[in-house]
């Protein structure tokens, strides 16, 4: 992790602010990246936030073909949990 001293960057039209590219290269801040700002006091902090849904997504499609389980597979599981759960909770067979 590289470290460097204070970079001085200007609040531009609209409240937009500049990273400069050797911060995007070195950090890997690409166009379309989230951040969170946090406020302390007179300090600003910015974090990238990651997305974590469509890792999860393709976790999760890629046990799915391990596995040799389709979509129609879970659609299935879900209605019968569904239904399991109807009974158990309001004693209603469906």
């Amino acid at each position: 992790m590289q470290t460097s001293g204070p970079v001085v960057v200007q609040v531009r039209d609209r409240g937009q602010i500049t990273i400069p590219a050797e911060i995007r290269r070195e950090m890997g801040i690409e166009e379309g990246d989230i951040f969170t700002l946090i406020r302390l006091g007179e300090t600003l902090i910015a974090t990238r936030k990651r997305l974590v849904a469509p890792e999860v997504a393709e976790a999760i499609e890629a046990l799915m073909r391990e596995e040799g389980i389709t979509l129609e597979d879970l659609l299935e599981g879900l209605e019968e949990e569904r239904r399991k759960y109807v009974e158990e909770r309001y004693g209603i067979e469906t």
